[in-house]
C-alpha cells in the first residue's frame, strides 16, 4: 500500500477481483461490478480501462 491512496489501494483490491471473475465465470458486467462494490457496470470498464488498458473481452479471453 506505500505510496497510494487507501481509494487507489481498494481499486486495485476491486479490479483484481473482477478480473478473476471475468475470467472464470459467464456472469454480466453488471453482476461482477455489484460483486466487487459498483453499482454500475460502466463505472468498472472504465476502470479496467484506465488502470490495464484492457476491455471486457480482452480480460475474458487472455490466458
Amino acid at each position: 500500500m506505500l505510496g497510494k491512496t487507501p481509494l487507489s489501494y481498494f481499486q486495485d483490491l476491486r479490479v483484481e477481483q473482477a478480473v478473476h471473475l471475468l475470467k472464470t465465470t459467464s456472469d454480466r458486467v453488471d453482476e461482477i461490478a455489484a460483486k466487487v462494490g459498483y453499482s454500475e457496470g460502466v463505472t468498472l470498464r472504465n476502470l479496467l480501462r484506465r488502470r490495464l488498458r484492457k476491455g471486457v473481452r480482452e480480460i475474458r479471453t487472455a490466458n
